[in-house]
């Protein structure tokens, strides 16, 4: 990203913004409520436009063909809550084309769902929607993967699951993975890279042992940089 600006009306939303994702990363993209991280990742995706600035992801500058490259879940997956998961699966994919039934069937053994496939999405856990919305995102075969606080909700069984599902799509499906999150402790533990902003503008971006002062957690850093503690409490 470089340069990327987005304002709604008078409020300058992203400002400036420019970050650097490598291939291979699983990259954590941090922020307080607010900060505009989803208004930054549906840019990215191509679901709102910029104001200013520029998104390259595998050397594509052009929005439409960037767009190849790209899956993601924005403010939760969408399903029909009636139909079952491969069903979703495949009206989503009728929309890709392309997409074949042995890839649906591969996808749904890779998010753990291969039994559950006939069953309502309707009688899903959470844990399970957004495991199906990871297949969903990757019926194209993205190379680069965005997932906007998909931990949200998740008890500890289902962050979890989906924990170790991303960290077996970086090795199985050599993706890059975009992650955006408030659970802190996760992404010290998940990450390669981060990304911190505030107000719009970046305030650090490295590595965790570029990050992190001695004797520090994430949750530290994170405070620290973004001023989170004040008068004794967390704003």
């Amino acid at each position: 990203m470089r340069g990327l600006t987005r304002a709604y009306g008078s409020h300058v939303v992203v400002r400036d913004l420019e970050l650097d994702v490598d291939p291979g990363d699983i990259y954590g993209f941090l922020g307080p409520n607010g900060a505009g991280k989803t208004t930054t990742m549906r840019m990215v995706l191509g679901l709102i436009h910029s104001d200013a600035g520029s998104v390259s992801i595998f050397g594509e500058a052009d929005p439409v063909a960037a767009r190849r490259h790209l899956g993601g879940i924005v403010e939760g997956p969408r399903f029909y809550p009636y139909l079952t998961g491969v069903a979703n699966l495949r009206v989503f994919a009728a929309y890709s084309g392309g997409v074949t039934e042995e890839r649906i069937q591969s996808l749904l053994e890779m998010v753990r769902l291969g039994e559950r496939q006939t069953d309502p999405v309707k009688t899903y856990s959470l844990g399970m929607r957004q495991r199906l919305g990871v297949a969903q995102a990757l019926l194209g075969a993205p190379k680069l993967l965005l997932l906007d606080e998909p931990m949200n909700g998740l008890d500890p069984a289902g962050v979890r699951e989906l924990r170790d599902l991303i960290l077996r799509l970086k090795e199985e499906e050599q993706l890059t993975v975009f992650i955006s999150s408030h659970i802190l402790k996760e992404i010290e533990g998940l990450c390669t890279r981060v990304g911190i902003i505030q107000d719009g503008r970046k305030v650090a971006e490295g590595s965790a042992d570029e990050l992190l002062e001695d004797g520090e957690s994430l949750e530290d850093c994170f405070l620290r940089l973004t001023g989170g503690v004040h008068g004794g409490q967390i704003r």
